[in-house]
């Protein structure tokens, strides 16, 4: 289970891409350490949807998550190991390409109704995702607590 996950990654690993995010961002060791726990366990959450339809995405009260996901795929080797020790598998990290967000914004101009009605399906699936394996505390500190505090604005403001 996840919970087994979050405190399996061994200390040194810990320790360098928590710091690593520190040098980067202006927060504390014991912030940086929730933020990578967080982590971990979306990391754990897109191995299981990676090759489905369902495969989960970042959206903005994520991007902290991302941010440190980020952070961690620049330790190559302990992401590498961290992926294959827990997954069996790496799990890649695929951006959405520019011309699908500007297929994106175009279908937003051109009929917004159907645009949303589609973003709160693909939604509705994510939170029912991480509601069925996380729990209802994962996803109200994702989609609340996190996306409260770490605004893209505050995220800016908080690089180093």
């Amino acid at each position: 289970m996840t919970i087994d996950l979050m405190e399996a990654t061994d200390c040194d690993t810990e320790k360098i891409v928590i710091e690593g995010f520190m040098e980067r961002y202006n927060v504390s060791y014991e912030e940086a350490k929730d933020i990578f726990i967080e982590t971990k366990k979306w990391l754990w959450l897109a191995s299981k949807t990676q090759n489905s339809e369902t495969a989960l995405f970042i959206d903005k009260p994520l991007l902290i998550i991302d941010e440190m996901w980020h952070n961690f795929i620049l330790h190559t080797k302990l992401y590498y190991k961290f992926c294959i020790q827990h997954f069996k598998r790496f799990i890649h990290h695929d951006p959405t390409p520019p011309n699908i967000k500007q297929e994106q914004r175009n279908s937003l101009i051109e009929n917004p109704t159907k645009a949303l009605k589609e973003h709160e399906e693909r939604l509705k699936k994510q939170y029912s995702i991480i509601y069925d394996n996380l729990g209802a505390e994962t996803l109200l500190k994702w989609y609340e607590t996190m996306a409260e505090k770490y605004t893209p604005e505050y995220i800016q403001s908080i690089k180093k």
